[in-house]
């Protein structure tokens, strides 16, 4: 397989390769390769055609759908950037990527709009397509993008194709700019490790609006095989799904995987569930060891592959399958064209042999930047600190590296959490409630969560005798975030506690942790 130097072409390479064999299915919906490419060429020229040009931002708001990817992957081909964003978030979120973007226009769907509280105001002032019936007569039919002539020209591999918005430390979501050519590059290199071939069907259960489930989308286009897409609700919806897909390749985030071991364990899942499965990948944070041994024990001809990335930098590291019994919490080695260093955080020095340090990535896939956040771009994309030029990642993750090469997450520098697989500020959590009547000052920070990451616990000045507040404060967040931001955990206290700077105490903070923290 020969790496494609754009997402145009890697679409069109995969339908003239699978020609009308099926590529892609959602629910009921199938589409054969062939179809498949021309709907996104045509989508693309269609978009041209309505005066989308270079640069220009498309932002995808569907549900799983043939259309979401189309739709993504004909921004891209049109010469603009595709900006998909993940189903579950609400009002505020959707209004800020907005307001930072300035898109062309907005793709969404009747079903996808339902969540919100006021939908209306959320894409006032907006171009609206949309997919599917439903809309306000003003929304233009996205269907009708892909009845046109195809465009014409490949976009240049060097051009923006994408922005994925993603949580900092700090404020809310910013969005990586990541090229034609990187999202490529990580999908022939992703491919290449997993063995993936024409007869392959992957399960994609992770959102196309995180960078490891797009990859995943982008790698069947390179090896030319089937993907299906569905959400899931539970365990039983699992089974199903394991059974009527027969896939032979699933990705997954640590909380999947504490489900899928759960199941085995219960007998909700059993070996047929596994049968056709040739691999199985982790990553968004370390695979529980526990949950490893039930997987490895009950499904033992499954590949299973440890593996980290960055939204910055889209694919960085994985493990050996044959490696993983011996050191299951490692997530191994560079991939091929990467370098990752380890940097002391005080010094700045580059740590040789066995080492703890900050994991910087170095080579290939280092992504654009972030967004017009110029001061951000610099903080995170930074000169190789090995002098000669180029341009590294810093993770902000502290990460141990033993004498054969392998990497070992220790944990974050900064105040990032990671719960389910996403990436959450704390700070955007503590300020969905701000401005509720009888709320103060608020703070929200990360607990041990298990195999789902963090449990975000929220700590908010008030009265404590106020007994309504906690639950106006649970209500308020509903409203406000998405589910994997909801705090596990609701601390009302009448007066904050700070260090002698004036800054919240954090060691204090978690001393007011019940022993067993429900919430409260």
């Amino acid at each position: 397989m020969t790496l494609a130097p754009d997402l145009l072409t890697l679409v069109r390479s995969a339908g003239e390769r699978r020609g009308a064999l099926p590529l892609l299915a959602v629910g009921e919906q199938v589409l054969g390769a062939a179809a498949f490419a021309r709907a996104v060429a045509a989508t693309a020229g269609g978009l041209r055609s309505r005066g989308f040009r270079r640069g220009d931002r498309l932002v995808v708001l569907l549900h799983r759908s043939v259309d979401e990817a189309v739709a993504i992957l004909a921004a891209a081909a049109a010469g603009g950037l595709a900006v998909p964003l993940n189903a579950k978030l609400r009002d505020e979120q959707i209004r800020h990527v907005l307001r930072d973007c300035e898109p062309w226009a907005v793709v969404v769907s009747a079903t996808r709009l339902l969540p919100l509280r006021d939908a209306p105001a959320v894409l006032r002032g907006q171009r609206v397509f949309a997919a599917g019936g439903g809309l306000p007569a003003a929304a233009e039919p996205f269907a009708a993008l892909g009845t046109g002539p195809e465009v014409d020209a490949a976009p240049d591999p060097s051009w923006p194709a994408a922005l994925l918005y993603t949580s900092g430390s700090t404020g809310p979501q910013k969005a990586v700019v990541q090229d034609h050519q990187n999202l490529c590059l990580g999908a022939s290199i992703v491919a290449g490790y997993l063995g993936l071939a024409a007869d392959d069907h992957l399960l994609a259960l992770l959102p196309f609006s995180f960078d490891y489930g797009l990859n995943q989308l982008l790698s069947a286009l390179h090896a030319g095989c089937r993907l299906t897409a569905a959400d899931h609700l539970g365990t039983g919806e699992l089974a199903e799904l394991f059974l009527r897909v027969l896939p032979t390749g699933l990705a997954g985030v640590p909380s999947l995987w504490h489900e899928v071991a759960r199941g085995l364990l219960t007998g909700a899942l059993d070996a047929r569930h596994g049968a056709t499965l040739r691999r199985a990948t982790n990553s968004g944070g370390v695979l529980r060891p526990e949950d490893a041994a039930v997987l490895r024990r009950h499904w033992p001809r499954v590949r299973l592959f440890a593996m980290y990335g960055l939204t910055e930098a889209f694919r960085s590291a994985y493990l050996d399958p044959d490696e993983f019994d011996a050191h299951p919490d490692s997530f191994g080695r560079a991939l091929p064209g990467v370098e990752l260093l380890l940097v002391d955080p005080a010094s700045g020095e580059v740590l040789d042999g066995e080492a703890t340090g900050e994991l910087v990535h170095a080579g290939a896939l280092v992504a654009k930047g972030y967004w017009r956040r110029p001061a951000d771009t610099a903080q995170r994309f930074r000169p190789d600190p090995r002098g000669g030029g180029g341009t590294v990642v810093y993770s902000g993750d502290l990460v141990r590296r033993d004498a054969e090469g392998r990497h070992y997450f220790v944990g974050r520098i900064d105040r990032l959490l990671k719960v389910q697989g996403h990436r959450v500020s704390p700070d955007e959590v503590a300020g969905a409630v701000a401005g509720l009547p009888g709320a103060g000052e608020a703070v929200a920070f990360g607990t041990d969560g298990g195999a789902d990451g963090h449990r975000i616990v929220l700590v908010v000045a008030g009265d404590p005798a106020d007994r309504d507040l906690v639950q106006r404060l649970a209500s308020r967040c509903r409203q406000r975030l998405p589910s994997y931001m909801l705090p596990a955990t609701i601390l009302v206290r009448r007066e904050l506690p700070h260090n002698p700077n004036g800054k919240l105490d954090d060691a204090a903070l978690r001393a007011l942790l019940p022993p067993c923290t429900g919430t409260t």
